[in-house]
């Protein structure tokens, strides 16, 4: 009886750890440098070059650090700046705005509502 209560223990704990894996793999992909290379939602697209206008999401430290290197004043853009965040394993909140964010072909996506004219932001590294 008692190696079968071990039994249970070890194997909660195994399967316990594995859903950590993977929700710190999902966000050590989102961590880092990302280019922010299109805007689209009810106001006017926004089309940046590389480098223009980068994120860097700090994970660790629950902060986004934001450079905008256009000179140009775009009212959809976040300004330069430090930003508090908190990440889930597919949301991310940027000033009480949250995200659903994901990943396809190399892209990041954050997407607020994007069915009801709420922005999609697409980035690239």
């Amino acid at each position: 009886m008692k190696k079968l209560i071990y039994l249970f223990i070890v194997s909660g704990i195994l399967f316990s750890c594995n859903k950590n894996d993977d929700n710190n793999e999902v966000t050590n992909e989102l961590n880092g440098q990302w280019n922010l290379i299109y805007v689209s939602c009810l106001c006017e697209p926004v089309d940046l070059e590389t480098g223009e206008h980068i994120w860097n999401f700090d994970i660790d430290n629950n902060e986004l650090n934001v450079v905008n290197n256009v000179t140009e004043s775009l009212h959809t853009i976040l300004e330069t700046g430090t930003y508090n965040i908190s990440v889930t394993t597919n949301k991310v909140t940027i000033q009480t705005i949250e995200y659903d964010y994901y990943f396809e072909n190399g892209e990041l996506y954050l997407a607020d509502n994007p069915e009801s004219d709420g922005p999609l932001i697409t980035f690239v590294r």
